[in-house]
């Protein structure tokens, strides 16, 4: 993770990651080439990304080590201030709240939630990879506690609904910021409920009863791993 200083080299990396940041987030990670962000960082060396950085790969990954480490924090901050036994919704506000005070609180803040939204969508980036590495002790504890909350749920499903809730947040928080740039709305209201209905709309569907449907899927899945 690149700290937040003020000596030169790191000024220079933390330039390189927030614009490797909104260039990911305008325009896909694929699309996007190691000299366009050492132009968007107005960076003079022609070569100061890849000096830096060596590939697209480890620049991706600076960035999450820079905004996950934040969120990492104030998750664990968040579950251990609340009174979590038996309370669903703190669990998903643990999830959701964290990344919304990155967004709103932080330089280039909505940058980074369009860049985690390309991130779900590219096949370069492996999400489950980097979420089991590092920065992603928070979230062990929230499903954790889920799973005990929701203990007569398969397993398998809950981790499935859990993978599918955090896309969701990030596409969905991706959307709240188009409200951000509406001059007709008050973004600090609407910004602040479009929050809280997210986080009841995941709620209702962590807590949602499994289907005969879907339990026949997953046993048909259990009979051809068996």
């Amino acid at each position: 993770m690149v700290a937040k200083t003020n000596s030169a080299s790191e000024r220079t990396l933390l330039k390189i990651i927030l614009a490797a940041e909104r260039l990911f987030g305008d325009k896909g990670i694929d699309a996007v080439s190691l000299r366009q962000i050492n132009i968007e960082a107005g960076q003079k060396n022609s070569s100061a990304t890849h000096y830096h950085f060596g590939n697209k790969k480890t620049l991706i990954n600076a960035i999450y080590d820079y905004r996950m480490a934040n969120v990492n924090r104030r998750r664990l901050e968040f579950l251990e201030g609340a009174d979590l036994d038996g309370n669903l919704r703190l669990l998903v506000e643990a999830m959701v709240y964290p990344i919304v005070d990155e967004i709103d609180a932080s330089e280039g803040g909505p940058h980074y939630i369009r860049f985690l939204s390309q991130m779900i969508g590219s096949p370069s980036v492996d999400l489950n990879a980097l979420w089991s590495s590092k920065h992603g002790s928070a979230l062990n504890i929230i499903l954790n506690k889920m799973e005990t909350l929701m203990s007569d749920m398969p397993a398998d499903i809950l981790a499935q609904r859990f993978g599918l809730g955090v896309a969701q947040i990030f596409h969905a928080l991706a959307d709240r910021e188009r409200l951000r740039t509406n001059p007709a709305i008050d973004f600090n209201k609407y910004g602040a409920l479009f929050a809280a209905n997210l986080v009841d709309c995941l709620t209702g569907a962590f807590s949602a009863p499994v289907s005969d449907v879907t339990y026949k899927e997953l046993q048909d899945v259990e009979r051809s791993a068996s």
